[in-house]
């Protein structure tokens, strides 16, 4: 069953808040994206589901994307508290500072112009100081008198933390020092949490009008985790719905009256003790001879000392459970406390190692694109170095040129004749010859010695 906040006596309607506060309590999320701020603002105004949702949450604390929004649909939620859940730690942060939340969920209901307008300035304090502007993770534009803020990838949206003594300059109302949304304090300028990633443009079904100081509904765009019967049907303005109040008393009476709860709150239209039987007092005594026995009333009127017994008992019991239920709840809310603080240690050390392994992996590309370019340094100096080798080690070539055949009567060289092809004669071909000739050509060519050997074969031939 839902939790319901117990009817009782409210305080009459109080001031609004002053700038200062409400400086106070938009410094940390002013710098958010607007999709996720008007989420937030939303949201506020329904504190108890809040908690709900944080809790509801903390027992299943890996669900993400598709079977979050599954789960979701069941749940009877504001569509806001649901988009939160995307979220978990902002949705803790504001479970856990609920005092906070309702705070601002009653700014913005009560003065929602002063609440943009605050938002607009603050936003313009951190521009003109130099710490708001574009980065890889959002896109800020100045719209005239309007800055607007949205991720620069419409699927992942990374939600900033920062320090607001130092992202807006020194603090103007020291009275009134800001609160701070973060796992750790910054030193200086804007960190974010890991991003979000969404398979669908997150929070495009509300939107900022800046100029009109209004949320504007798209119900063309309907969340998937809000049923089709339960979303809004027609377009227009957000409205606060009290249904999702769970009963949480407004901060003044215009707003009550607004919301519908405008009946008196005074400490006399309270209600008795709730679950305690009525006292049984004596009726009242005139005077003393009310008090003395009479002929008429002989005896004196006695109390029922039974009854009176039997009501202490069940005081004593009901204060017994509300000790028992005190001390539940008690520690309920340590436990509950202790696992906030180790999601919180949790989401810290898994942001301290994304930051690591992300400078990790950039200081290794910044050393890869170094060994590049050295190596290319290296290659074109041994190129250079090389060329003029090369240009040395080729030797000049001169064209080549045809000799000249021999002259007449030199000796025939078989290597003269390379060109002459068909015409030049074998071995076999010039010994038929000289044997055709009688040898006449032989001896044409044949020396001095050649011819005595001749004639001594002839004179021995002679003689035979």
């Amino acid at each position: 069953r839902p939790a319901q906040a117990q009817e009782g006596w409210s305080p009459p309607a109080t001031e609004p808040f002053s700038r200062e506060e409400l400086a106070q309590m938009l410094a940390p999320i002013a710098l958010y994206p607007d999709a996720l701020l008007s989420q937030i603002l939303m949201a506020a105004t329904y504190p108890i589901e809040i908690i709900e949702a944080d809790r509801w949450l903390g027992r299943s604390p890996d669900l993400r994307g598709d079977d979050l929004d599954r789960l979701l649909l069941e749940q009877d939620w504001d569509p806001s508290v649901k988009a939160l859940c995307h979220f978990p730690e902002i949705l803790s942060l504001m479970s856990e500072r609920i005092g906070e939340t309702t705070d601002l969920g009653n700014a913005f209901l009560a003065q929602e112009d002063e609440v943009m307008d605050m938002v607009q300035e603050l936003r313009s304090k951190a521009y003109a100081e130099g710490t708001l502007g574009s980065t890889a993770r959002q896109r800020v534009t100045v719209e005239g008198q309007t800055i607007v803020i949205v991720p620069a990838d419409p699927q992942v949206i990374y939600v900033p933390y920062y320090d607001p003594l130092s992202i807006y300059g020194p603090w103007w109302y020291p009275g009134y020092p800001p609160y701070y949304w973060g796992p750790s304090r910054v030193a200086f300028g804007i960190s974010y949490w890991p991003g979000i990633s969404f398979g669908f443009t997150f929070g495009n079904w509300c939107s900022f009008d800046w100029p009109r100081h209004t949320l504007h509904i798209d119900v063309r765009h309907r969340p998937r985790f809000v049923p089709q019967e339960r979303w809004q049907r027609e377009p227009g303005l957000w409205r606060h719905d009290p249904g999702h109040r769970r009963g949480v008393a407004y901060r003044d009476q215009p707003t009550a009256r607004k919301f519908g709860q405008d009946r008196p709150r005074t400490p006399e239209a309270r209600p008795g003790p709730r679950g305690f039987p009525e006292r049984i007092e004596p009726p009242p005594v005139r005077d003393r001879q009310e008090r003395a026995p009479t002929a008429v009333n002989p005896k004196p009127r006695t109390i029922d000392r039974s009854q009176v017994d039997r009501s202490q008992v069940n005081r004593a019991g009901q204060e017994r459970q509300r000790v028992e239920s005190q001390t539940q709840r008690t520690k309920t809310q340590v436990k509950d406390q202790a696992d906030r603080e180790k999601r919180q240690r949790e989401l810290t050390e898994r942001n301290r190692q994304e930051q690591e392994r992300v400078g990790r992996e950039l200081k290794d590309r910044q050393d890869q694109d170094r060994s590049r370019l050295d190596r290319g340094r290296q290659e074109r100096a041994r190129v250079d170095n090389e060329k003029p080798q090369r240009e040395r080690s080729v030797p000049e070539q001169t064209p080549w040129k045809r000799t000249e055949s021999p002259p007449q009567g030199s000796r025939d060289n078989v290597f003269n004749r390379v060109d002459e092809g068909p015409q030049e004669r074998t071995s076999s071909e010039r010994g038929r010859l000289s044997r055709q000739d009688g040898g006449a050509g032989t001896r044409a060519h044949t020396p001095a010695g050649g011819e005595k050997r001749q004639n001594r074969d002839d004179r021995g031939r002679g003689r035979k």
